[in-house]
């Protein structure tokens, strides 16, 4: 009997998958072109749509009588809202008018014009703005119209608003509000500042013109800086309206910033902990290759007095019982020339293996920190409640050698908060003086913290702070410093620790020369009868308070390794004193 074999032929599964996934990617890659397509052909049909409406609008101002081009409450003024909305091709578009009187330097500018007249034409700025798929676009155009007479013999003037950040640069996109109160006039218009920080208005000649200037850029809100009327509360401002004179040009400065939020948090007890290690010898050293102890320092190894080129230190696994968060780490370090050091910090246990905490965890760790004062706040208590200090130092000169004196860990082994504290705050900015002459701050407020010792003030300005507490109580210690220096987009946290009150105190804060708190730094504070010595706290700050007089004869002495003492005598101590202390390495 013959046999018949059949043959059947077909896709086997892992075939269907594999020509599912190619034609997936390609539908998907063809998905994402035609959107991108849509998305261009849309935008430039709204362009279009723009440019259409902006040309009409612009014929139209061509067609008005000379005198009658102008917006309201502007100079020129005229019939034409500042700001309005239209829409052509089912896209709504938001205009924004703005008309100025040019003095052409053709004749001359200002006083130097040869005629005399300064408003020679007006110059018309339209520009639109719409919105696609949360995308915002605009347009602006430009356009001169010149009388068809002879030039007018109006007086007016110029005033010019220059815009500063917080940095003292010139800050372009303010919004920069000139208005006047005036009678006989009334003037109301915004302007934004161009590349060099100015905002330029051709007005009236009149007095009593008033500024007001804030921003939001890219998304960023800023602070508001003005100009201020004299009334019964502020009888002196600062800055008050001012005069624009015919011919002339009237200056003035602003200077604003990003708003950001400063959080402060109240404690009753904070309870600070460390780890120091002296290298007095090997013992506080778990694992270490080509490194030794010489003299109280560690240093590279020495074969005959050649050092070798590098070598790197683990630390005994600094582990606190109880932790509630890493705070900084000191380090003083002598360095020669052609020498270096680098701190990185690890887990693992005493002896190896370590593992490197990521970047992620601790910025810069991977590279390794270089400064005498090192920032670890931002470690994790919890993901790392023991860490491995590890220290490579290096030469590139083999008969010198870096040498590590003395590293200090430090850390917040508890906190107390205290509940419903009452704090005033006082910003450093004065916007006049009153009747006695006495300072009219622009931010005062109180606050009262929550049951969580914590209150969240937003949308402040860059300032300095002062905070005072309601009650009988002293602050012994801010984290920040105190006052607070609150910087321009910024958000800023202060722990305050405050204590009973007393009649006298002292506070000490010990800084280095870029502005950085020490902490474990020795502050003796002696007079007669008075000795008392103290370590400056995680924070660079030592407080005393008890037995301490109203008094000038007192010696404060501020010492710690790697650091140029300093001496104060005599000092004096009356109230609550606060004074900082910087130390030179």
């Amino acid at each position: 009997m013959k046999k018949i074999n059949t043959i059947q032929s077909g896709f086997t599964l892992v075939e269907v998958i594999i020509v599912s996934a190619i034609s997936v990617l390609i539908f998907v890659a063809l998905f994402g072109s035609f959107h991108y397509s849509l998305q261009l052909i849309n935008n430039y049909r709204a362009k279009l749509s723009a440019l259409s409406v902006a040309n009409d609008r612009m014929e139209y101002f061509r067609s008005l009588p000379y005198d009658s081009v102008g917006v309201v409450a502007g100079y020129p003024a005229g019939t034409v809202p500042q700001n309005s909305t239209t829409s052509l091709n089912g896209i709504d578009f938001s205009e924004r008018v703005r008309i100025d009187y040019v003095d052409d330097p053709s004749d001359g500018i200002g006083a130097a014009d040869t005629n005399g007249i300064i408003l020679d034409y007006k110059r018309v700025r339209l520009e639109y703005v719409w919105e696609i798929s949360g995308a915002t676009s605009s347009i602006a155009i430009v356009s001169n119209i010149v009388p068809r007479s002879i030039e007018s013999t109006l007086g007016g003037g110029t005033a010019r608003i220059n815009v500063l950040d917080a940095d003292s640069s010139l800050l372009a996109g303010a919004a920069v509000r000139m208005f006047s109160s005036s009678s006989t006039f009334s003037y109301d218009v915004t302007n934004y500042t161009d590349s060099s920080g100015a905002a330029l208005f051709n007005v009236p000649a009149d007095s009593g013109y008033q500024v007001e200037v804030t921003a939001s850029i890219a998304g960023k809100q800023y602070s508001t800086a003005k100009t201020y009327v004299a009334t019964t509360s502020n009888p002196n401002p600062t800055v008050a309206p001012f005069a624009v004179l015919e011919s002339d040009i009237s200056t003035l400065t602003f200077q604003i910033g990003e708003l950001s939020d400063l959080k402060l948090k109240t404690y009753s007890n904070l309870v600070s902990g460390s780890l120091v290690e002296e290298f007095l010898d090997m013992a506080g050293v778990a694992s270490s290759t080509e490194v030794e102890s010489d003299t109280n320092n560690l240093v590279l190894t020495n074969t005959l007095g050649v050092y070798d080129t590098a070598g790197i230190a683990y630390l005994n696994n600094v582990t606190p019982v109880t932790i509630f968060g890493w705070e900084t780490v000191r380090v003083a370090v002598d360095l020669p020339t052609n020498t270096s050091h680098k701190v990185q910090f690890f887990t693992g246990v005493d002896g190896g293996p370590y593992t490197l905490i990521p970047d992620s965890a601790l910025s810069g760790n991977t590279t390794g920190f270089t400064a005498t004062i090192i920032d670890i706040s931002e470690l994790d208590e919890v993901s790392y409640p023991s860490i491995v200090v590890g220290v490579t130092l290096s030469t590139a000169d083999t008969s010198v050698t870096p040498s590590l004196d003395e590293i200090g860990v430090y850390y917040r082994e508890s906190a107390t908060v205290m509940a419903s504290a009452g704090l005033d705050i006082q910003g450093n900015k004065i916007i006049g003086t009153d009747a006695s002459t006495q300072p009219i701050y622009k931010y005062a407020n109180s606050v009262t913290t929550d049951g969580s010792g914590e209150v969240v003030l937003t949308d402040m300005e860059f300032d300095t702070y002062t905070i005072t507490p309601v009650g009988s109580y002293d602050i012994a210690s801010a984290c920040t410093s105190h006052p607070i220096i609150h910087k321009a987009g910024i958000d800023t946290e202060s722990e305050i620790l405050l204590l009973a009150n007393a009649v006298n105190t002292l506070r000490v804060e010990v800084v280095n020369s870029i502005g950085q708190t020490i902490p474990g730094i020795d502050v003796n504070l002696t007079r007669s009868g008075y000795n008392t010595s103290q370590e400056t706290d995680v924070c660079g700050q030592s407080f005393f308070t008890g037995g301490l007089s109203d008094d000038s004869d007192y010696v404060l002495t501020v010492s710690g390794v790697g650091y140029i003492t300093q001496i104060v005598n005599p000092f004096t101590v009356s109230g609550d004193t606060v004074m900082q202390i910087i130390l030179a390495e």
